[in-house]
């Protein structure tokens, strides 16, 4: 399994609509997408951080290539600061409810 971070700052007075675009939006994105596994969408204030679990590595790079997505964050980019992050890690352990992940 693999989970893949993306950091990014909502520009002032857009929280609300990056809530809503998160849940209404990316949400059902990346549910259509083969190897997703999980989404977590938090947020503190002007940082956001969107957590997703994928399958495998290829499932967690084939993200990047999908018109979908890149559809997706040509939209949600008008509600974001100029600069994003993202990280990819192998996991290694740990439980969510209903079990163990491996």
């Amino acid at each position: 399994m693999i989970v893949r971070l993306w950091r990014a700052t909502v520009l002032p007075g857009m929280e609300t609509e990056y809530d809503a675009f998160a849940r209404d939006v990316s949400q059902p994105m990346f549910e259509q997408q083969a190897g997703f596994q999980g989404v977590i969408f938090s947020r503190d204030g002007d940082r956001c951080l969107v957590t997703t679990l994928w399958a495998d590595h290829e499932s967690a790079e084939a993200l990047a290539a999908s018109p979908l997505y890149g559809r997706t964050v040509e939209r949600i980019s008008a509600l974001l600061g100029p600069e994003t992050a993202t990280e990819v890690y192998e996991v290694r352990g740990g439980t969510l409810p209903g079990g163990e992940l491996f």
